[in-house]
């Protein structure tokens, strides 16, 4: 091994040596520690208001000269009314002094939370404060960590300074919270090391909302998504119900988060926000079980409805001074009781009945609206100063890392039983109209089957049909049939309503029209026939008709019941008017005589095609179905769908070539 080597090697020893040795560098828990000092000690306390020194616009008993050996002793960390002064309001002053060494650079002032609003002076002079002093109906709600400077810069030598604290605690929440520092946390030292402290108490005090910021979240986009189900699916509006209790119950959620962090809006009108907001959810509850568990209210829910309505009001009469907290706290618990009361009967009585919707929603129910009162009644018993609010009321559950408020909980599992509920329900209904579609395409092969084929064509006669439904199945009909003796039977007509129960009506009258056809061809006294069928059988509904009779000469007899005239050679045929079929019974039908020539055009159409509207709501109308009542069927019906089809379109044309026997002879 060289010198070179050697001494290289020697070398690093020796820095590794070095940097072992400054590894094990000490640290001294004496005078190696923070400058911070906890305030939670004894403050001077006087209740009432100071004078103003004379001479001077700043309080007597904020001056730093002033001696204040004879005021009472209370901690700092308490409220007063832990401390003596039960139900106290008004003004009351605090103040204590700090000693700072000599060489120490800027100090501040942590103050732990103050409840109403307060001042805050620093020898003599106002830093700075929290709340509007009175007189003012609004307190300070905002329980957040304050800070304040004491100094500005280090000095030579020790100082002195005295801090009064002037607080004004608001009387609509004297009886039932203290007034002052309510807890500990008071500190005094370096700017920068108590703002990264009170960055810390903010952070746990949100995090103890983090549970209702999540759940107002959750709520929202829930009801956002019912709602979007229940435009979608218009007449069932427990899905409307559903979502706007949802919503509510997220905005009360996100507005309780709002003024437990930054005091917004002030309590006053957090009260009243708050009880538009419950009693709108509760409204909503109400009427969407009475919907789902088909509840008669009638009369009494007017009067559920009006009670709720009011309870927000209630909630705010200690506003101009019309009774205490605890009594308008109590009227709104009353007014809105009944409905709650009402909800659970309701409830256990269709649960007893054996209804699953009931036995589903019963518990969480009963959970969460229990849960909800009690809790409120608890609250306003304490405001009258009767009881104490049970601990497990006041903390939150622990779920790391996080927590959870009771409420919220049961509110979540309220939820999960509502999805669970509106999911079978949606289950249940999606079945229904899977089998409601088998039935209506059924009904709709079944009309297919009653349409003339080639059967029913006659010779000497060119007859065209086109069928357009506005639905699966129409109650439109077009039947027809030969006479046997070289002629036909055209029957054309409109059963009022839609959908299957049309169908079913289309069906019994195409029935009745192929019976009377095989006895005779009379359009008079087939309408009579069909008239018969009708009565009774309708439901309150009717049918249009217009029964036409060709000979192999090309004499036509026409019988209407209420139907549009046919248009000959595009012109209308003029028939006397005449009720529709199933209004009344025994009617009169006029029989009239029209004779036709070889090469004579007659076209029918149902009111799908007059009625045919746009999106502005421009209706094809007479004129246009005249103008072209000349082209094909085809033509005719294509026309009035694009134009805007509304209703079951049927266009019939029928093309008269002359009579066959005349022809041979």
């Amino acid at each position: 091994m060289s010198v070179d080597s050697l001494v290289r090697k020697l070398a690093l020893i020796a820095v590794l040596a070095q940097a072992a040795w400054l590894g094990a560098q000490s640290f001294d828990l004496d005078r190696g520690r923070e400058p911070l000092v906890s305030l939670d000690g004894m403050w001077r306390f006087h209740p009432g208001d100071s004078p103003m020194g004379s001479g001077s616009h700043t309080p007597l008993w904020a001056d730093p000269s002033f001696d204040d050996s004879h005021w009472e002793l209370l901690r700092g960390d308490s409220s007063w009314a832990d401390q003596g002064y039960p139900g106290m309001s008004g003004y009351a002053w605090y103040r204590f002094a700090v000693h700072v060494p000599a060489g120490e650079g800027a100090v501040s002032i942590l103050l732990a939370p103050i409840v109403s609003s307060f001042e805050i002076y620093v020898d003599g002079k106002l830093v700075g404060g929290s709340g509007s002093m009175a007189p003012t109906r609004a307190p300070n709600t905002r329980f957040s960590f304050h800070l304040f400077p004491l100094t500005l810069e280090s000095s030579s030598h020790d100082r002195t300074i005295q801090v009064a604290i002037r607080v004004w605690h608001a009387p609509v929440w004297a009886s039932y919270v203290g007034g002052g520092p309510f807890q500990p946390g008071n500190l005094v030292g370096p700017p920068k090391l108590l703002a990264a402290e009170q960055r810390h108490h903010q952070l746990i005090r949100n995090v103890v909302f983090v549970d209702q910021y999540s759940y107002s979240i959750t709520a929202g986009l829930v009801g956002v998504v019912i709602l979007c189900l229940f435009l979608m699916r218009p007449g069932e509006r427990e899905y409307l119900w559903f979502a706007v209790m949802l919503l509510a119950q997220a905005a009360d959620s996100a507005l309780n988060v709002l003024q437990s962090l930054y005091s917004e809006p002030p309590v006053l009108y957090y009260d009243f926000f708050d009880g538009i907001l419950n009693a709108l959810a509760l409204t909503c509850l109400l009427l969407f079980l009475a919907l789902v568990l088909r509840a008669r209210l009638r009369v009494f829910r007017r009067i559920l409805l009006v009670l709720l309505a009011l309870s927000p009001f209630m909630a705010v009469l200690y506003w101009p001074g019309w009774a205490s907290p605890s009594v308008s706290a109590a009227l709104q618990l009353v007014f809105m009781l009944p409905a709650m009361l009402w909800i659970l009967y309701l409830l256990v009585q269709r649960a007893l009945r054996g209804n699953d919707n009931a036995r589903l929603l019963l518990l969480p129910i009963l959970l969460a609206e229990g849960y909800w009162t009690a809790d409120n009644l608890i609250i306003l018993l304490a405001e009258a100063g009767w009881v104490k609010r049970p601990r497990i009321m006041e903390v939150p559950l622990p779920l790391p890392p996080f927590t959870l408020h009771p409420q919220v909980l049961l509110n979540l599992v309220f939820l999960l039983a509502m999805l669970v509920f509106l999911i079978r329900r949606f289950t249940l209904a999606r079945r229904k109209e899977e089998r409601i579609a088998g039935e209506l395409e059924a009904a709709r092969q079944v009309q297919q089957v009653l349409l003339p084929d080639e059967i029913d064509q006659c010779p000497g006669f060119a007859v065209k049909c086109v069928y357009l439904p506005a639905d699966e199945v129409g109650g439109d009909f077009f039947q027809q049939m030969a006479d046997g003796n070289g002629g036909m039977l055209v029957v054309v007509g409109d059963v009022s309503g839609k959908g299957l129960p049309a169908a079913m009506l289309v069906s019994v009258l195409v029935g009745a029209i192929r019976a009377e056809a095989s006895h005779h061809s009379d359009p008079a006294k087939l309408m009579r026939c069909l008239n018969e069928r009708m009565l009774g059988r309708s439901q309150g509904g009717f049918a249009t008709c217009l029964a036409v009779h060709m000979t192999a000469d090309g004499v036509l007899t026409l019988a209407n019941a209420g139907h549009l005239p046919p248009y000959l050679n595009g012109r209308e045929i003029s028939l006397p008017s005449a009720l529709p079929l199933g209004i009344i019974a025994h009617p009169e039908y006029e029989a009239n005589t029209v004779t036709l020539a070889p090469g004579d055009r007659l076209t029918f159409v149902s009111d799908g095609v007059v009625e045919a509207q746009t999106r502005s709501g421009e209706l094809f109308g007479f004129d246009r179905t005249c103008a072209i009542c000349g082209q094909s069927a085809k033509e005719i019906a294509r026309a009035a769908q694009d134009f805007g089809q509304k209703d079951d379109i049927t266009v019939v044309t029928v093309e008269f070539a002359g009579s066959t026997r005349h022809a041979l002879v």
